[in-house]
């Protein structure tokens, strides 16, 4: 049987996430529908949801993954 995983949605990460990673390199934790970077710059969530490459919950355990930029975002088991 093939492992299949979830696909991660956008309303999974504005309720689930408390941090996220991207591409490249910068890291923001998430406020509902905002994503704070650590310098304090603040951006709609949707505008960097593509770009996402690990989200953290609050314990800092890593929740949901990308493999590639064109790839889609899914849970981790």
């Amino acid at each position: 049987m093939k492992n299949s995983k979830k696909h991660f949605a956008f309303y999974d990460i504005s309720s689930k996430a408390d941090s996220i990673k991207t591409f490249e390199g910068k890291r923001y934790d998430v406020h509902g529908l905002w994503a704070v970077d650590r310098k304090g710059h603040v951006e709609k969530l949707a505008n960097v949801y593509y770009r996402i490459r690990t989200v953290k919950d609050e314990h800092f355990r890593t929740i949901a993954k990308r493999r590639n930029p064109n790839s889609d975002l899914q849970q981790v088991v």
